[in-house]
């Protein structure tokens, strides 16, 4: 009886231990611990997908939400560099030219070869009235030969070379692009504007209609197509070209000068 008595309290004893609840679960199992390469792989990764995300949110004017990704990209990986590119890019959109510089300097500084921030960076400085600086940076650019796209720092050396007054070299510049990319827009507008400057109209028109292959050419395209067929005497393609600027680019600087009769 008294062995059966012990029990009963034992029994009872396990069965009220704790009154508040069932017990607590076991601990999980120890988490892996990670290598300081695949941390540093992790971190890279975070990196591209915040970076990827704030080009998207960029590419729509949303720059607010892309600054924030970048926040992120950057505090993930402070040596991720098109992170900087990107920064560098909305900075300049918004007229913070302090924090733009930074950010392409910053870029430059973890690649210092690199053709994309050699490129922005370039035009940048062409934009911020540093356009003898801005042509060795595009220069750097299109000499990469692992660059898709080489004719673009030309083209935009071509671009500061003209604000600089050097005809000439501009010209070359452009020249060298088109052989790149023999149907670019921008490079035949640019030589059709500069034969047109100087009365070479047919060379100019052999230019322009590349341009005007486009889909949507711009107000400044139009513009050009006007004065041109004006000066060649072409009444007919003068009228559709300019009812064309009107009806697309209603408030653009070449419309009000087209109905202020403005040529030149």
């Amino acid at each position: 009886m008294r062995l059966l008595l012990i029990m009963l309290i034992f029994m009872f004893g396990c069965a009220t231990n704790n009154p508040s609840g069932p017990a607590a679960p076991p601990p999980p199992p120890a988490l892996k611990k990670l290598t300081p390469e695949q941390l540093a792989a992790e971190s890279r990764y975070r990196a591209e997908v915040h970076t990827e995300l704030a080009a998207n949110y960029y590419t729509r004017r949303q720059y607010d939400i892309a600054l924030e990704e970048l926040k992120v990209s950057v505090a993930s990986d402070r040596n991720f560099m098109p992170a900087y590119n990107l920064l560098g890019l909305i900075h300049m959109e918004l007229g913070e030219t302090t924090l733009a510089e930074q950010d392409f300097r910053a870029g430059l500084k973890l690649a210092p070869s690199n053709p994309d921030v050699n490129n922005n960076y370039g035009w940048f400085l062409c934009n911020t009235k540093r356009e003898k600086d801005a042509i060795a940076f595009f220069l750097t650019a299109a000499q990469d030969p692992h660059y898709a796209t080489p004719h673009k720092p030309l083209t935009n050396a071509g671009i500061c070379s003209l604000r600089l007054g050097n005809t000439p070299q501009a010209e070359d510049y452009f020249r060298q692009a088109l052989r790149l990319a023999p149907s670019d827009g921008q490079i035949n507008f640019n030589l059709a504007d500069l034969n047109y400057g100087r009365g070479n109209l047919p060379q100019a028109k052999l230019h322009l209609a590349r341009v005007m292959e486009a889909p949507n050419p711009s107000a400044e395209a139009l513009w050009l197509a006007v004065r041109l067929e004006r000066k060649l005497g072409d009444r007919n393609a003068e009228g559709s070209y300019g009812l064309k600027l009107k009806k697309r680019y209603p408030e653009s600087r070449e419309a009000k000068l087209l109905q202020g009769g403005k040529y030149e």
